[in-house]
């Protein structure tokens, strides 16, 4: 049988709790976990990342995710085929 199933899929949490003041973020958590094997053509890696930042509303997507924004609560989505994230 091909594709993944859900024996492959390994969910990670990480509490962040970091200042950007670059960016102008406060980074919160970050999910991430991984289908198949990465890196083979076959799996990837994908992270979900969840910070605040001083924006109403906003929306762009990304070659390989994109950011949603609602009333300051900022959600990043991420898909790698080639490497995993950390």
């Amino acid at each position: 049988m091909t594709g993944s199933t859900n024996e492959d899929v390994a969910l990670k949490f990480k509490l962040v709790l970091r200042l950007d003041r670059i960016a102008r973020l406060l980074r919160v958590a970050r999910w991430m976990w991984d289908c198949g094997t990465v890196g083979d053509g076959s799996g990837y890696s994908t992270k979900v990342s969840v910070a605040l930042c001083p924006k109403l509303f906003g929306f762009y997507r990304e070659f390989d995710g994109w950011v949603l924004v609602v009333a300051g609560v900022r959600i990043h989505y991420a898909r790698s085929f080639g490497g995993r994230f950390v």
